[in-house]
């Protein structure tokens, strides 16, 4: 059996296996790499391209071509163009379009969210919040032409991503971490007004991107965190009653615009508890399925979800990639791929790869997954 990139990874995700284990890269902003750990690696493999940010706030970054082509990527990530919209404070801070303002610490590695537009405020005054307008985010131009050049040469699995996709994770950027999910139990009128207007808001920006790709896509992605590396982030009821209605309503609109694609959902940490409720509501595909939270053993998640949702990631991020060695790396590949293989299974670090991880371990992922024999 002899596949290309594209049905190797379809037929993974159709529950049959493949010829080896499919593998990505770069393709969402949850599954590239940060700034520094690219620059690494382009020299480490002596390309000299410029670096271009996917998202400057947590500085990840665009993958080029000739990286992927390299490490024998089989996805490709169709992004459009985002316009970073900012009100320059200082030499290190910014406000952006919601009214956030971000801080780059001494000798930090990322912005950190500083300031709140909502902390504070009233339920009528979240009624009069002036939302930015979607059509501003993002530039779209020749989106579509690219989308329809990848597809119809049917050689890479294609992944959308608008970019900044969640619904539940804004609304704490809006209003912070802790006084958002305080409001999911002492108010929570004004915590599903503030979701209600998140999902509106980016339903629209997903619109306009699918209306443009979506009919080319294989896959579409939605990243938004509901737990940490110790247990999810609220009351599983609380998520029930709460959020999981608006997800189930953004998914099913995706998957409107998007009918062939199967949609991949991002949740950091401990995510165990919600994966029932996550299939149930249409998610086909879990990422990044960080095996250093609590619960999240590969072998249990195979065997117990294993015929009803595929998985993404898993390769350790925390240990493995920064400070293991090569056999170190070749293990932890071998073992997700006998754990969470043959089918089923998508092989990629968990999360963005970190400025400490060597160029030479990343590499290792990338070859010891392909040389690796699968079967059923």
């Amino acid at each position: 059996m002899n596949l290309n990139s594209r049905e190797r990874v379809m037929r993974s995700l159709n529950k049959e296996v493949p010829d080896r284990i499919p593998m990505d890269l770069g393709t969402t902003n949850c599954t590239t790499l940060t700034k520094k750990a690219y620059e690494n690696l382009k020299k480490f493999l002596g390309i000299e391209k410029e670096t271009r940010f996917m998202m400057e706030n947590f500085q990840v970054v665009f993958v080029d071509e000739e990286v992927l082509q390299i490490l024998n990527i089989d996805t490709r990530g169709i992004h459009p163009q985002p316009i970073f919209q900012k009100e320059i404070i200082n030499n290190n801070s910014y406000r952006n379009e919601f009214g956030i303002t971000f801080r780059m610490p001494q000798e930090g590695l990322y912005y950190d969210m500083v300031q709140h537009p909502l902390a504070g405020k009233s339920l009528e005054e979240l009624k009069e919040y002036p939302w930015p307008n979607p059509e501003n985010s993002m530039n779209l131009k020749g989106l579509q032409e690219n989308a329809k050049k990848l597809h119809d040469k049917g050689e890479f699995c294609l992944v959308g991503d608008m970019i900044d996709t969640g619904i539940f994770e804004p609304c704490w950027y809006l209003r912070g971490f802790e006084n958002y999910l305080m409001d999911l139990v002492i108010d929570p009128d004004f915590a599903t007004s503030l979701i209600e207007g998140m999902y509106h808001y980016q339903l629209q920006r997903y619109s306009l991107f699918l209306q443009e790709v979506g009919e080319y896509l294989d896959i579409i992605f939605v990243g938004d965190d509901l737990a940490t590396a110790e247990n999810v982030i609220m009351n599983p009821q609380t998520y029930r009653n709460l959020i999981k209605p608006y997800h189930k309503e953004y998914f099913k609109n995706l998957k409107k615009l998007a009918p062939k694609a199967k949609l991949l959902y991002h949740s950091c940490g401990s995510i165990l508890n919600f994966i029932p409720d996550l299939i149930e509501i249409g998610v086909d595909i879990l990422n990044p399925i960080q095996v250093s939270a609590q619960g999240m053993d590969t072998k249990v998640l195979k065997d117990k979800f294993g015929k009803e949702i595929s998985f993404w990631g898993a390769i350790d991020t925390t240990q493995v990639l920064p400070n293991g060695s090569i056999d170190v790396v070749k293990r932890e590949v071998q073992k997700r791929i006998q754990e969470l293989g043959p089918d089923g299974y998508i092989l990629a670090a968990v999360h963005d790869i970190q400025p400490d991880v060597p160029p030479e371990n990343i590499v290792t992922m990338y070859t010891e997954a392909k040389n690796i024999s699968i079967s059923k």
